[in-house]
């Protein structure tokens, strides 16, 4: 299929490719925002061949280990920014992705060699692109999160009898114990990293949730103790909404329902009141991430409404690419 394969200053405007690139996106799901141009400079592979063309470069991410970000994620990320269009997507993304992964510093080589196995190669795709789903699993890509949607109009919310209110500052220890507990869950599910500042760091970002315009959260109450919450974003411009073309659109950042509580309805309520909440400040629609480790998680959210946008797939070091007859082996930091 490769005609040339040229690393750095190519003929071809990359303009050009990202526009049809971002023409074939809307084409398979319209809800996908248009991607920038990528930068033509020495870190670009490109692939010119009968079927396809692609592109990419692979941008390097670095976080302390008690930063905030770092709950999210690997403390490196190699996250790859990548563009195909033509009649064979697959062929042309099996090409870069098999010269843009030995970009990726390996544990012990070199400057990326500090965090050991703490780093992944990553990148966001369009969950309905199933085209391009065989080359990312034959490079050890595996989906670690989806982003899902859903629209604020035209879905009936679900009934229930369960008490939600806006959350207090008396809340705040009650709220930041039930969120360690969701991020260790999905801990032990391989999905979010362990760190040592976790607890300071959500008491933290839950705190300036109860003031923030921004933000709110919603507590779920039965016999006058919490049993569930709600963390979730107004629209604001974040960069989140940037991902679709949907805009005014909200985010949930977590939903928690205590264990004893579960089967009644909680989780329910208080995603109707957040997007009774959502509406009532203009939004159109609204966005979450939800592990696909869970399998709670999917079914969950389908039956609420919502669908799948983008996925996030990810590489750690010594994963395993599938060897086959005419295969190759090897945006943003967010997760």
């Amino acid at each position: 299929m490769n005609e040339r394969l040229l690393a750095g200053p190519v003929s071809d405007p990359t303009a050009l490719l990202t526009e049809r690139h971002n023409r074939r996106w809307a084409r398979i799901d319209s809800r996908v925002a248009p991607l920038p141009s990528l930068a033509d400079d020495t870190g670009l592979v490109i692939s010119h061949g009968k079927d396809a063309t692609a592109a990419g470069r692979i941008a390097e991410y670095r976080f302390g280990e008690n930063t905030y970000e770092a709950l999210w994620g690997p403390l490196l990320r190699h996250v790859l920014q990548v563009r195909v269009t033509g009649q064979d997507p697959a062929a042309a993304l099996d090409e870069v992705l098999a010269e843009l992964l030995g970009a990726p510093a390996t544990p012990g080589d070199g400057p990326g060699a500090e965090p050991g196995n703490d780093q992944a190669a990553v990148l966001t795709w369009p969950s309905l692109d199933t085209i391009c789903v065989a080359p990312l699993v034959r490079h050890g890509f595996a989906p670690l999160t989806s982003l899902v949607h859903r629209w604020l109009e035209g879905l009936p919310e679900a009934v229930s009898e369960a008490s939600v209110r806006f959350a207090l500052p008396s809340d705040l220890e009650w709220l930041t114990g039930q969120a360690e507990q969701l991020h260790l869950f999905e801990s032990r599910l391989g999905v979010l990293p362990r760190r040592p500042a976790l607890r300071a760091l959500l008491a933290e970002e839950l705190a300036s949730a109860l003031t923030d315009e921004h933000s709110f959260v919603l507590v779920s109450v039965a016999d006058g103790a919490p049993v569930g919450f709600l963390h979730g974003q107004f629209p604001h411009g974040a960069w989140i909404e940037r991902q679709v073309t949907t805009e005014p659109t909200g985010y949930l950042s977590r939903l928690f329902v205590v264990p004893e509580a579960r089967g009644r309805s909680v989780g329910r309520a208080l995603i109707a009141a957040a997007h009774e909440a959502l509406r009532a400040r203009g939004a159109r629609s609204v966005l979450l991430h939800h592990s696909l480790h869970n399998p709670l998680a999917a079914p969950l959210w389908a039956r609420v409404g919502y669908r799948p946008v983008l996925t996030t797939w990810t590489r750690r070091p010594g994963a395993a690419a599938e060897r086959g007859p005419g295969t190759h082996i090897g945006e943003d930091g967010k997760e």
